[in-house]
């Protein structure tokens, strides 16, 4: 069987890069948080980045937008959006497919794109954590913008099915699983700068107990108004908390029980380490960084 060797989550604004001064003491320690994961991947030497991030209406359009779509092939290629360069990288094709044929087998709606463009969600981070972009890829684009969302029960059991798929995966293969996005911002909106310091740490708080319960029993209407329309991207850090769980399927939902889960579970997702957070209104974005997986800095 695969192993899934680290799991991380971070803040995905192409801000990150395009308006960094390095003699800005908060941009500074973001910057050495991003630093410090890149060199825990380094040490973790995946042969998998499996990267979970939200679509900004680059790759697609309201013509066809899915809830959630796995990159498959041989090659992405970055937009170039926002500041952040282009850059072509590998991808993980025969972990894509399987993860396309296992989740279609197990009632996940998936959707898929050949050799895909990727925007800022995934190149922003991965310049910072892997700018030699030579560590194969599967990108997972997850609905975080586009009414209706998909449930947080649901974002649980995509992570669920990653680390189940890691599981039959070939023994030697080593994965690493990232999901990008949040916390606190609104984009596009009279609004935009501010940042809701009390929501992110109550997050964070949760993510560090490994309190993924907790987080599932959040409603989207109060994520959305309390947190900005930026905020539903904690979905893909809610992907990345489940897939670094060794447990029971999980109960709490948005709106009840979703389909295939069980009336409970017996475990709890490992303890985050909270990287870095800080509020930043030069980026219009509550920045943080977490190790999901392990606990201890590999």
């Amino acid at each position: 069987m695969g192993r899934l060797v680290g799991a991380y989550a971070t803040s995905h604004t192409a801000m990150i890069i395009r308006k960094f001064q390095p003699d800005n003491d908060v941009h500074a320690a973001v910057h050495e948080a991003f630093d410090q994961v890149r060199a825990e991947v380094d040490r973790l030497a995946p042969d998998v980045l499996v990267v979970i991030g939200s679509e900004h209406l680059n790759s697609f359009g309201y013509d066809s937008f899915p809830q959630i779509c796995v990159g498959i092939g041989e090659t992405a290629t970055g937009w170039g959006d926002g500041g952040v360069a282009s850059a072509e990288l590998p991808l993980a094709g025969a972990f894509a497919a399987q993860l396309l044929a296992d989740g279609v087998a197990a009632g996940f709606d998936l959707a898929f794109s050949a050799n895909p463009k990727i925007d800022h969600a995934f190149m922003a981070p991965l310049t910072l954590i892997r700018p030699e972009m030579d560590i194969p890829v599967v990108p997972v684009f997850q609905n975080a913008s586009t009414e209706p969302l998909p449930p947080l029960w649901r974002c649980a059991q995509l992570g669920e099915l990653l680390r189940d798929v890691i599981g039959r995966r070939p023994a030697v293969e080593r994965v690493v699983v990232l999901g990008t996005g949040g916390l606190s911002h609104w984009v596009g909106t009279p609004e935009m700068g501010q940042i809701n310091v009390d929501f992110d740490e109550a997050f964070l708080e949760d993510v560090q107990a490994g309190d993924l319960d907790s987080i599932l029993a959040m409603k989207t209407a109060d994520v959305l108004a309390e947190a900005g329309n930026g905020a539903p991207e904690i979905r893909n850090w809610v992907t990345a908390m489940a897939a670094a769980t060794a447990g029971e399927s999980r109960a709490a939902s948005e709106s009840g029980q979703g389909p295939g889960q069980a009336a409970g579970r017996t475990s709890r997702t490992p303890r985050g380490v909270v990287l870095a957070y800080r509020s930043v209104p030069d980026w219009a974005t509550g920045i943080a960084l977490a190790r999901l997986f392990p606990e201890q800095e590999p």
